[in-house]
């Protein structure tokens, strides 16, 4: 059970005015929120926690609007305390972030927002950036107007999705919105937000077969070997294309987190971002050989300069490596531009077309779907996996 008291603080600063703020108690544990309201000592009785009225009329109707705002944030307090009973356990902190974060009104752009927050601190900043961009579509579509999430129908989603056919977003683009909304919103519905009207039932959720993003070996070959001595930036992004070709088509955001501690014993060990899978890759000589090429650029122990001391936003370093790739693959005079994932796909097609079976692939990509592979699958030994690598990348 939650218990709630109203308190006042007077000003330290004589003839200025207190603040009002809320002490919740849970499990004996407090947590005081301060609120916007404002108050001269004269306006509060404490013995009965009510702000008082005043002869002056324009003043009246100031402290007539602070109990009113009172009244409603007591009112918030205590739905969300009945959602979260619902739920079952939760903390005075869990309260009080839910609170002051405004995540749990009922509408959903501030649940987005939580949601992203909370993606972040998990350091899950691919799915963030998902929800990020959709919550930016949504937004636009909507005009800025925020809605209820027990107002979200199937109506309104066909109406959407239309909006973003009319504005020439490709089906996938399309899919990935309508998934992650999805998600945001069965979030909701387990948190006791809404019923489920299941309003994504008749959107494409889909995903639409893309033009292969793989490049063959004479690609790689001509990158490797183009002089890139007077383009120092896209020296390090021809590099870190490279990088992750080596290393089984490793991820931007995990070359961008590699750190010392993830050499061992002629390895990199690390787990993968996206599937929290444990892989371990061979350290071949043309790995290591880039390792020691920027090993006195890169800040604190991380292996490559990806980060800077100013700047350790993922997204804005992945947007240039792309600009930057799309600008070599102008310079190779390619038919389809280079970008972070051509590499993994590279990897894995080259693989194939020499032979290695797509067991040995699946484990060596740390594919999200290897648990299915799994199922039919023994797992693979590690000199197999290295052994695939050195052929790959041996040419």
């Amino acid at each position: 059970m939650t218990s709630l008291k109203i308190k006042f603080r007077k000003s330290t600063i004589k003839n200025k005015e207190g603040v009002l703020y809320l002490q919740l108690i849970h499990k004996r544990k407090a947590k005081l929120i301060t609120t916007c309201f404002r108050l001269f000592p004269e306006e509060w009785n404490d013995r009965l926690s009510t702000v008082t009225d005043s002869p002056d009329k324009e003043r009246n109707l100031y402290l007539q609007n602070v109990k009113e705002g009172l009244k409603e944030e007591i009112q918030k307090i205590f739905d969300l305390v009945f959602i979260l009973e619902k739920q079952g356990d939760y903390t005075i902190k869990e309260l009080g972030e839910y609170y002051t974060s405004n995540s749990f009104n009922g509408y959903l752009f501030p649940f987005v927002k939580y949601q992203i927050k909370k993606l972040k601190t998990e350091n899950r900043t691919k799915t963030a950036s998902i929800y990020e961009t959709a919550l930016r579509s949504f937004s636009k579509f909507r005009l800025g107007e925020d809605i209820r999430i027990d107002k979200i129908d199937g109506a309104l989603m066909q109406r959407y999705e239309n909006y973003l056919k009319n504005n020439n977003v490709c089906n996938n683009s399309i899919s990935c919105y309508m998934r992650a909304l999805r998600a945001i919103y069965n979030q909701a519905v387990q948190k006791g937000l809404c019923i489920s009207k299941n309003p994504f039932r008749n959107v494409y959720t889909g995903v639409d077969k893309t033009s292969k993003r793989a490049v063959n070996e004479d690609i790689i070959t001509s990158l490797r070997q183009f002089d890139l001595t007077e383009h120092s930036n896209l020296e390090f992004a021809r590099d870190l294309f490279l990088f992750s070709f080596y290393t089984r088509g490793m991820s931007f955001v995990d070359m961008a987190n590699l750190r010392q501690c993830n050499l061992k014993n002629g390895y990199i060990s690390y787990f993968r971002s996206k599937t929290k899978q444990y892989l371990r890759i061979k350290i071949e000589k043309c790995i290591q050989n880039i390792i020691e090429k920027y090993k006195s650029l890169s800040i604190e122990d991380y292996i490559l300069p990806i980060y800077s001391i100013q700047n350790r936003d993922y997204n804005s370093h992945l947007r240039t490596y792309n600009k930057r790739l799309k600008r070599l693959s102008e310079m190779l005079r390619l038919e389809k531009p280079l970008s972070s994932y051509v590499s993994r796909h590279s990897w894995a097609t080259i693989a194939f077309h020499k032979g290695i079976s797509i067991q040995v692939i699946s484990e060596g990509m740390g594919h999200e779907n290897e648990k299915t592979t799994k199922i039919y699958l023994a797992s693979i030994n590690q000199s197999v996996i290295d052994e695939a690598n050195s052929q790959i990348i041996a040419f």
